[in-house]
């Protein structure tokens, strides 16, 4: 049961908010925040929640205008114009709806974003200043009424301060965006869903084309679609370079990639991966030696772990069984191999708890070396084009918002993160995709998942 929940009131605050999860330009004492174009909402709760898989859903009712003649009363607030439903139904997911309408639309009716999307006792939300509801359009107003409540029978209510005191992100212009780092190696990782490095294959190229990376790791190429494939439109996107390409044991009808331009050889420690206990099935795994410029080899692996489900369910267990056979493979390649650095990305579906990216990158250092300090592998963080958020999945429609769950892990203390970038089309100017050669549609036709990008440098 729920005992306590969140106060909610807006304030300044001296940066702009970033959809990150991580809280850093929230004083402990302010709950909101507001900027020209948008509201932000921090909810605290008294203990760790997935809101998009929920038993008992909850909602919170806004009144958007303070005007208690517009909207409808939900609960014992009147002149509620939008509702949030956390896990409406206990069927998952985030619906919204204008109280006044009995009908619960997609989230990115009202381009609603929250982060994280794992379980958590802390959230922060994202809303456009002026929601677009059916016909008409509402403002946000300095005093707005709220009300959250649940389905064993508890609510709380507040009013929420706004002001716009907060500056705008200013987006970066996407050539500067995409610009590689000089003297570094650009790693990518990219879950292209269900076989679209094929059936997206001109997309893709061009996107390719644009980001131009050493070192590719792909996720969910389809049955049937080969290391030459991927080799094949590596190649026509930069004609000028040639690829290795390898693929990760079948599991289902998907398939986990890795490809570079670099010096690389296979590695057989992970063939065949499995989970202890395991009897049939695989985990979406492959590594490859790399030989590095300016570090040396370095073991690169592209993983895709088990998608789905809560903290603590049995497909968060599953990827925990997957994470830990995934340690147990790189640990067996490095007896054999002086590796100089570690390079793990993919899409690690983490829409549960973050145990499964903890436990993978805890002590990371010792996996390929002996160390006096076994330092955690760094996660690299990446922002989106617009520089507004972290996440790297989104797909208007569905009943889940858009979350973070592609990563890029690096040996911190050999290989220097100096650029990161999640890149989505749809954020770019008319002029910076004519400079790029994109299209503002290209990522979203190419997947539901964007792609992830660093430049490497080495640290000695």
């Amino acid at each position: 049961m729920i005992t306590s929940i969140f106060a909610l009131c807006f304030a300044a605050a001296a940066q702009p908010i970033l959809l990150d999860g991580e809280f850093t330009e929230w004083p402990a004492t302010v709950s909101g925040a507001g900027s020209p174009s948008h509201v932000y909402l921090q909810m605290i709760l008294p203990s760790p929640v997935n809101l998009q898989g929920l038993d008992n859903p909850m909602t919170l009712a806004i009144d958007w205008d303070n005007n208690k003649q517009t909207g409808n009363k939900v609960g014992t607030l009147a002149g509620t114009d939008l509702e949030v439903l956390f896990s409406p139904g206990g069927r998952g997911g985030v619906k919204v709806r204008r109280s006044c309408d009995s009908g619960r639309k997609s989230w990115d009716t009202v381009k609603l974003v929250f982060s994280p999307t794992v379980a958590s006792d802390r959230f922060e939300f994202r809303f456009p200043r002026t929601l677009q509801l059916d016909d008409s359009a509402i403002t946000a107003q300095e005093d707005m009424p709220w009300q959250l409540a649940w389905d064993e029978g508890g609510s709380v209510r507040g009013t929420a301060t706004v002001t716009s005191e907060l500056p705008d992100v200013t987006p970066v212009p996407g050539p500067e965006l995409i610009a590689s780092t000089k003297n570094s190696t650009r790693v990518m990782t990219w879950n292209l869903e269900k076989g679209n490095l094929i059936k997206q294959r001109e997309v893709v190229t061009r996107v390719f084309m644009a980001i131009r990376p050493d070192i590719v790791l792909v996720q969910e190429i389809l049955d049937g679609q080969t290391a030459d494939d991927l080799e094949d439109v590596l190649e026509d996107a930069m004609p000028d370079t040639k690829w290795t390409a390898m693929l990760s044991p079948r599991s289902g009808n998907i398939k986990s990639a890795i490809a570079t331009r670099l010096r690389a050889k296979p590695i057989a420690s992970f063939n065949k991966l499995k989970r202890r206990g395991e009897s049939h099935g695989h985990v979406r795994a492959v590594g490859m030696t790399i030989t590095v410029p300016g570090v040396g080899n370095v073991l690169a692996v592209s993983a895709h772990l088990k998608c789905c489900g809560i903290a603590g369910g049995p497909e968060d267990l599953k990827r925990i069984g997957e994470v830990m056979a995934i340690r147990r493979a790189i640990k067996t390649a490095a007896e054999s191999v002086n590796y100089k650095g570690l390079i793990i990305g993919g899409d690690l579906n983490l829409v549960g708890g973050l145990l499964p990216l903890q436990m993978l990158i805890a002590q990371g250092e010792g996996l390929i070396a002996d160390t006096d300090t076994l330092g955690d592998l760094l996660v690299v963080e990446a922002l989106q084009s617009d520089g507004q958020g972290v996440q790297t999945w989104q797909e208007d429609g569905q009943s889940y918002t858009p979350g973070r769950l592609d990563y890029l892990m690096v040996t911190e203390s050999l290989l220097k993160p100096v650029n990161a970038f999640v890149l989505d089309t749809d954020d770019l100017t008319l002029q910076s995709l004519e400079k790029l050669g994109l299209q503002a549609d290209d990522t979203t036709h190419a997947s539901d998942h964007l792609p992830v990008v660093v430049d490497l440098t080495p640290t000695k």
